[in-house]
């Protein structure tokens, strides 16, 4: 080989390097996948009747040790139809989560209308009314969660009357019908009403 074969070697070799380099250097980072993509994920069904059009969402708030910092996750918000309502979500969201229900027939009530897991006096499996949910004065608006893959849970929303931000206006009551497993804390509810200005971080 001669010098000047080698040279124009060396040099066409320099140059693949140098475009494949900046072909590397141009080419999008990889994205890293979201660990919800990777969970476990589980199928939550609400059923509600008379609830045609009625927005629910999931909200799962989590607190550090040092209680410093809030984590909060939220679902998209979805509409009842049917009589049912479902989710496809990381079944690790389910611990700690809590569920906002707006009605069509709400007035401007300056609060979220929450789902109470468990009314103060009941444990778990035991069926819950109407007529004893407005008699209660505590609830919890966190749910312990699931492993399960797939669950169905039925929910009761009603219409009831609300003291809202200037006047009483048409509100919301929201519930398991059957006691769901809980987390702390229980809150104060009015006529079982259970409203929400902010997330509710679980413990």
């Amino acid at each position: 080989m001669t010098h000047r074969t080698t040279v124009l070697a060396r040099a066409t070799a320099l140059a693949g390097a140098a475009l494949l380099a900046g072909s590397l250097a141009s080419a999008p980072a990889q994205a890293q996948p979201d660990p919800d993509q990777r969970a476990a994920r589980t199928t939550l069904t609400f059923t509600v009747d008379d609830c045609e059009g009625c927005e629910v969402q999931l909200v799962n708030a989590r607190s550090t040790l040092d209680a410093d910092v809030v984590h909060v996750w939220e679902s998209r918000t979805k509409e009842v139809r049917d009589g049912e309502v479902t989710f496809r979500i990381p079944t690790r969201r389910t611990w700690g989560m809590s569920a906002t229900v707006v009605a069509p027939w709400e007035g401007f009530t300056g609060y979220r209308t929450t789902v109470a897991w468990r009314y103060g006096g009941k444990s778990v499996g035991d069926t819950v009314t109407l007529e004893e949910a407005v008699t209660k004065k505590r609830a919890s608006a966190c749910w312990e969660g699931v492993r399960s893959r797939e669950v169905v849970v039925p929910l009761v929303v009603e219409k009831v009357r609300v003291r809202g931000q200037k006047k009483e206006v048409d509100g919301s009551i929201a519930f398991a019908s059957t006691t769901e497993s809980w987390l702390p804390p229980m809150r104060r509810v009015w006529d079982g009403v259970l409203g929400s200005q902010d997330v509710n971080i679980c413990r």
